[in-house]
């Protein structure tokens, strides 16, 4: 029993404030977001030792409580699936669509660092260039390269982190 109860404060602390998040943006209310996620937790607490990948669980479970709350509570709204359009909250089969959210990432990079900076990142992520490979192909010397490389990557940590994704199998 001690087990389930670790298991479970772990998964509480990893996966509550997206969870909670991620209603409260879909029905807009704190007591209804506070009630949903509650009986969601309290489901995944009893089911616990069955489940083999909880994130997957709770974003698949999530949808059906938020699906369940707009037939109970708003029967007149055309379409809940519309409601999980937003690209960082896109689901398929309870997991992230990730490929949308690297798409979308990778975007605002250049809204974020400037056009040569998408490049750099292309170059050096995508393309598997050398940071003197890239330096050479920029104009701009190995120490630059490998500094504006960080930066845009711990920019893009911080953005994958802000949509959810706090770790690198999240987005697998």
């Amino acid at each position: 029993m001690f087990g389930k109860k670790r298991k479970f404060a772990e998964a509480y602390g990893d996966f509550y404030p997206v969870v909670f998040s991620t209603i409260y943006s879909k029905v807009n209310s704190i007591d209804d977001t506070e009630d949903i996620c509650h009986d969601l937790f309290v489901r995944f607490y009893e089911k616990i030792d069955e489940i083999d990948n909880y994130r997957q669980w709770l974003l698949a479970a999530l949808r059906l409580e938020v699906f369940a709350y707009y037939r109970r509570r708003k029967p007149d709204l055309l379409d809940p699936e519309s409601l999980f359009e937003d690209v960082s909250l896109s689901f398929v089969n309870g997991f992230r669509d990730t490929r949308l959210v690297i798409e979308e990432a990778i975007e605002k990079i250049e809204d974020a660092h400037g056009s040569r900076s998408l490049v750099l990142f292309e170059l050096v992520a995508i393309k598997q260039f050398s940071f003197h490979e890239a330096g050479k192909h920029l104009g701009i010397t190995y120490r630059q390269v490998r500094y504006r490389y960080g930066e845009i990557m711990r920019w893009l940590q911080d953005y994958l982190e802000k949509k959810g994704v706090r770790h690198m199998e999240d987005l697998l």
